[in-house]
């Protein structure tokens, strides 16, 4: 009997169908019936009732299909200890991250790590929710992204940095003859913004101060990368917001204006997150590690544990 076996007919077992069991397994009709033939003659039973018009399990074939599904889950917890075993070894971090952080404090954390305490990495770019979503099945050992998260007893999670944001207006923009600008200069104008999805929190505070300036938050493009926020505001579509810190990317056809007088919190936070059932020595260090730089290079005066 081999796992593949099994994994076959627990497949069957929850849709009853074989022509869309082979789908998912990606593999032919053929070979999924030549399978379940097989393993019902390994283990000397029937474990199917098959007519031409349904499929459904025999009483044998409930039986088995509690205890498959079961040896199926340990053979994956058993993959993922040894694999964790190995990163233990090799002091690896499999690391998730938005892209906010792969310019603020995560590049000088990383080398800190690399050379300190010889950790190596594992780099992977997902949203908050997505890194969320990782950490809970085991697939990432630390994110670094935007709180707040739901509630999860298992999620622990510490802000390290706080910023603040500029504004970016097309060189050739009125604003742009000057070096500062005031928030009520900037609300009629026509934004280009990330998702609404990756921060609700900040677009409903951006959406307030809007307002107060007698303006509707006006969001012409979305994009989620800086990058191609700063395209769009290069070819004239709009303006954006983006982190203070992140001042070494430039566009050209771009003009940055610091924001004077400072809106009260406007700001970007930046937390790590990670299972707490899962925290080492490589991770604590490197959680250290955020935690220092990030006192450094906070630009808003914060309580940070």
């Amino acid at each position: 009997m081999e796992f593949a076996q099994l994994r076959h007919f627990v497949l069957l077992a929850e849709v009853l169908h074989f022509g869309q069991c082979a789908q998912k397994l990606g593999i032919a009709q053929p070979h999924l019936s030549r399978s379940i033939s097989k393993l019902e003659s390994e283990i000397g039973v029937r474990l199917f009732d098959r007519t031409s018009r349904q499929v459904s399990l025999t009483d044998s074939g409930r039986a088995f299909f509690v205890e498959a599904r079961e040896i199926l889950k340990s053979e994956q917890r058993a993959v993922q200890q040894a694999r964790l075993a190995t990163a233990k070894e090799r002091h690896l971090i499999r690391l998730g991250f938005v892209s906010a952080a792969s310019y603020m404090l995560m590049p000088k954390a990383i080398r800190l790590s690399t050379t300190i305490d010889n950790t190596h990495f594992e780099l992977r770019e997902a949203t908050t929710n997505e890194q969320i979503q990782l950490l809970d099945n085991g697939h990432l050992d630390i994110g670094l992204g935007h709180p707040p998260i739901a509630p999860n007893s298992r999620i622990k999670s510490d802000v390290f940095l706080v910023d603040t944001f500029d504004a970016i207006v097309p060189e050739e923009h009125y604003l742009a003859l000057h070096d500062k600008v005031e928030f009520g200069q900037l609300a009629r104008e026509q934004f280009i913004m990330f998702p609404e999805r990756q921060g609700p929190i900040l677009y409903a505070k951006i959406r307030e101060l809007c307002h107060a300036a007698g303006h509707e938050f006006s969001v012409i493009h979305e994009a989620s990368r800086l990058q191609t926020q700063l395209f769009l505001v290069a070819a004239g579509l709009g303006i954006s917001l983006v982190q203070s810190q992140s001042s070494a990317i430039h566009v050209a056809g771009t003009k940055r204006l610091k924001i004077e007088p400072y809106p009260r919190d406007l700001n970007i936070q930046l937390a790590a997150f990670w299972d707490a059932r899962r925290r080492n020595t490589p991770l604590n260090k490197f959680i250290n590690h955020l935690r220092a730089i990030g006192k450094e290079q906070t630009n808003i005066k914060i309580d940070i544990e």
